[in-house]
C-alpha cells in the first residue's frame, strides 16, 4: 500500500508538553485539490490520521490523544479533534468546530463554525451542525437535521428528518424531532414537559416512553394557549 503521507519534524507544542507534528502528502488527492508535497494538518501519531482512503487534515486543524479520521473524512481550518473521537465517512469538520471525548461524525455530516460535538454523541446523514450549537451526551442529529445559533441538543435526544433547531433552544430527555419541525428562539422542551398540539404540530409519549414531536410548525411556544393531549 502506497502511503498518502509523512509526518514532517514541523512541530507544534501543544498544552501539557504534547508534541504535534505537521504532515506532507505523499499523492496527489484530488477530492481536496491536495497536491504531492502539499502541508497539512498535525496529528500526534499515523493513529490519528489512516493512511486508507481519501481522508486528510488540513489548515492548522488538529487531531490528537486517540481520536481518529478515516474513510474520505476531511478535518480543516482551526477545528480540534480529541480524545476518542472519530471523524469518518465523507464527513467535514472545519472552522473553529471542537469534536471530543467518543462523539462521532461520519456520513456526509457537517460541522462548521464553533460548534462542539462531546460526549458519545452521532452526528451522520446530511445532518449540519453551526455556529455555537452543542451537541452532546447520547444525543444524536442525522438525515438532514440543522443544528445552529445558540441551541443545545443533549442527553438521549434525536433530531432528524429536516427538523431545525436554532436560537437558544434546548432539545434534550428522550425527545425526538422529526419530519419539518423547527424549534427556535428561548425555547426548551425536554421528555417531562407537558404535552402540546396545535396547527398540525403533535407531541406525544411514545410506547416506549419516547417523547416525539412532528409536524410543519416553526415553534412550539410553552405560554401559547394550546389544546393538551391527554396521557392514558
Amino acid at each position: 500500500m502506497k502511503r498518502k503521507y509523512e509526518i514532517t519534524d514541523i512541530q507544534y507544542q501543544e498544552l501539557f508538553q504534547l508534541k504535534l507534528f505537521r504532515i506532507r502528502a505523499l499523492r496527489d488527492i484530488p477530492r481536496f485539490k491536495v497536491k504531492a508535497g502539499d502541508l497539512g494538518g498535525y496529528i500526534a501519531s499515523e493513529g490519528n490520521l489512516s493512511q486508507v482512503g481519501d481522508c486528510w487534515i488540513e489548515d492548522d486543524a488538529k487531531v490528537y490523544d486517540k481520536a481518529k479520521v478515516y474513510g474520505n473524512a476531511l478535518v480543516s481550518g482551526n477545528a480540534r479533534i480529541t480524545n476518542r473521537a472519530c471523524i469518518f465517512g465523507n464527513a467535514h469538520v472545519n472552522d473553529y468546530v471542537q469534536v471530543y471525548e467518543s462523539s462521532q461524525v461520519y456520513g456526509n455530516a457537517q460541522i462548521f463554525d464553533r460548534a462542539r460535538v462531546y460526549d458519545n454523541a452521532k452526528i451522520s446523514g446530511n445532518a449540519q451542525i453551526t455556529e455555537l450549537a452543542r451537541v452532546f451526551g447520547n444525543a444524536q442529529a442525522y438525515d438532514n437535521a440543522r443544528v445552529y445559533g445558540k441551541a443545545h441538543v443533549f442527553e438521549t435526544s434525536q433530531v432528524s428528518g429536516n427538523a431545525q433547531v436554532s436560537g437558544n433552544a434546548w432539545v434534550n430527555g428522550n425527545t425526538i424531532l422529526i419530519e419539518n419541525m423547527c424549534l427556535t428562539g428561548d425555547r426548551c422542551i425536554t421528555s417531562s414537559d407537558q404535552i402540546y398540539y396545535s396547527d398540525g404540530v403533535t407531541a406525544y409519549f411514545d410506547l416506549n416512553g419516547l417523547l416525539r414531536v412532528n409536524g410543519n410548525a416553526h415553534n412550539i411556544e410553552h405560554h401559547e394557549t394550546l389544546a393538551r393531549l391527554k396521557l392514558l
